[in-house]
């Protein structure tokens, strides 16, 4: 398979390249990296995610195309707008899927109440602005993917802890839908982070499973052990 992804100099993106290239698939890598060190393997394209013409034009022929970026990044009231470019690129490049990488945060705790949300009530941690923004951009990112019907979209939601250095590729993990995936939930010793958490190499794996088997379609899906 031909796999595009925008943000491929990231953490999360270099990992599904990683993982994508052991399996034999071809890579096209976007992002606004000037001379990235990627593998000699991946077609790699300096480009802006809002650039939809030159998009378009550099991942026809592609099967999949992953938004491994923070929707935010080019300023809250232009989060709809990214999702709009990345969507209109599937459809005038005929890219049958579209994959979107959301943070744990934007899981639910209960039906349609996400979890940074419920974080502000009172005797709950406080987020920090950063983190209000880059999950609440996921949120409102997420909700406007629910309302398109005419591309196959794909929400993958990291745990609570995903940070680097969290242990090695294992091929192990477990799904969900709108909540976290915990290890032990009935564990009130640990902490929701020690309870929710992967490795970035195994949450690429799970992408990659996700690209190859096309097990959801048109909705979101949470990862953790």
């Amino acid at each position: 398979m031909k796999i595009a992804i925008l943000g491929a100099c990231g953490r999360v993106g270099g990992r599904v390249i990683s993982e994508a290239l052991m399996r034999g698939h071809d890579v096209v890598g976007i992002d606004i990296v000037a001379a990235p060190e990627l593998d000699k393997r991946v077609s790699y394209y300096n480009i802006d995610m809002l650039e939809e013409e030159k998009l378009t034009e550099n991942v026809k022929g592609c099967d999949v195309y992953i938004f491994a970026v923070i929707p935010v990044l080019k300023g809250i009231d232009h989060i709809t707008d990214v999702i709009k470019v990345s969507l209109n690129v599937c459809r005038n490049a005929n890219i049958p899927r579209f994959l979107y990488i959301c943070g744990g945060l934007s899981s639910w705790e209960s039906p349609g109440i996400y979890l940074m949300d419920a974080q502000k009530k009172p005797g709950h941690r406080m987020t920090n602005k950063t983190n209000d923004a880059i999950i609440g951009s996921h949120e409102i990112a997420l909700e406007y993917l629910r309302t398109i019907k005419d591309v196959d979209w794909v929400c993958q939601t990291a745990p609570l802890w995903m940070e680097e250095n969290m242990g090695e590729r294992t091929g192990m993990y477990r799904m969900g839908t709108e909540y976290p995936v915990y290890i032990d939930p009935d564990n009130k010793d640990l902490s929701p982070q020690q309870n929710c958490h992967i490795s970035m190499e195994d949450f690429a794996v799970c992408m990659v499973d996700e690209i190859e088997q096309s097990r959801h379609h048109f909705c979101r899906f949470t990862v953790g052990y």
